[in-house]
């Protein structure tokens, strides 16, 4: 898609007077983009704008970032999909973000990223200015990674933890990323206390669609929890994923679906391809961060975008729909 966008990308950050957490949204606006650093990354947007005047309302894409991220970890697609008329809602995850880790990869974020996503939806319908520019009936989820699993959460998968144990009962010295903090007995004993069984269900039926990039904890993903995921789906998968083994995490979720979702494998992309492009603070501090795998990411973030808006402008006109 090469044409010229219709908006330019509006933005503003920590929506709210009292945030529950660190939110940031981007929006159509016509006021001019100027020079914006997220992270330390320049970028451009129309900070604090107006929505663009007599557009709306807009679909809402709800973005959840990986393990250990910030709200700012795919701004670049945020931008794009905002000058072509969607508004994307970044909340940054209580416990697992690049201040405070103290829960990723654990059980508990499982059961508390996807709450989150919905208070932030709730937040942002209530406000007296955004809820009038979002359609209502075109409500979306994005994830990476472990943002990948929290939206699939959203659409009904059926998180089993005692699957993810039984996994990592064998494989916990070749998976370390996924295995570190496998849930124990006494996890899956209140887990059965809690919802009657190991299982873990947040559906949120406002979500229409969702697209999970590089999605974890694959080995918790069984035929009987995707049963119920009615809503259509994008998976973006790395070339050359070297954190998540992807016969238990992209390809095993490809299997399980059969069908019934769409797969892109991205040429050159590693796991962290989908993050900003890399500045020489985090090369020299977090150069496993800025591993790509054949090309150059600037490359690879243009193909997802073209690949995203593609499918979410085939969502909206209705060609695309879930079963």
């Amino acid at each position: 898609m090469t044409e010229q966008p219709k908006y330019t990308a509006g933005f503003r950050d920590r929506l709210f007077d009292k945030d529950p957490f660190p939110l940031a949204i981007w929006y159509p606006a016509n006021v001019p983009e100027k020079p914006v650093r997220h992270m330390g990354v320049a970028s451009g947007a129309a900070r604090n704008a107006p929505f663009a005047k007599g557009e709306g309302p807009f679909p809402i894409v709800m973005f959840s970032h990986g393990s250990e991220g910030h709200r700012f970890n795919q701004f670049w697609l945020a931008e794009y999909l905002a000058r072509r008329g969607y508004i994307v809602a970044a909340p940054q995850h209580a416990g697992d973000n690049y201040l405070d880790a103290s829960d990723a990869r654990q059980l508990a974020i499982i059961e508390r990223r996807p709450r989150e996503m919905r208070l932030a939806l709730d937040l942002l319908l209530d406000h007296s200015e955004i809820a009038d520019q979002t359609d209502r009936a075109k409500i979306y989820a994005l994830g990476h990674s472990a943002g990948g699993a929290t939206v699939l959460k959203m659409a009904g998968w059926d998180f089993d933890a005692q699957a993810w144990q039984s996994y990592c009962a064998v494989n916990a010295d070749t998976d370390k990323v996924i295995c570190q903090f496998s849930p124990s007995d006494d996890h899956i004993d209140q887990l059965h206390q809690t919802y009657g069984g190991p299982v873990i269900s947040e559906r949120d039926d406002r979500i229409a669609a969702i697209i999970a990039i590089t999605p974890a904890f694959g080995v918790a993903a069984t035929d009987e929890g995707l049963g119920n995921v009615d809503v259509p789906m994008l998976f973006v998968e790395a070339d050359t994923d070297e954190i998540l083994h992807d016969h238990v995490n992209a390809a095993h979720f490809r299997n399980l679906l059969r069908g019934r979702a769409k797969f892109v494998k991205v040429k050159g992309a590693g796991h962290y391809s989908f993050l900003p492009k890399c500045t020489p603070y985090i090369a020299e501090n977090f150069g496993y961060l800025c591993r790509d795998f054949g090309q150059d990411r600037d490359v690879i973030h243009r193909t997802v975008e073209q690949v995203i808006h593609r499918f979410l402008d085939r969502v909206k006109t209705g060609e695309i729909q879930g079963r």
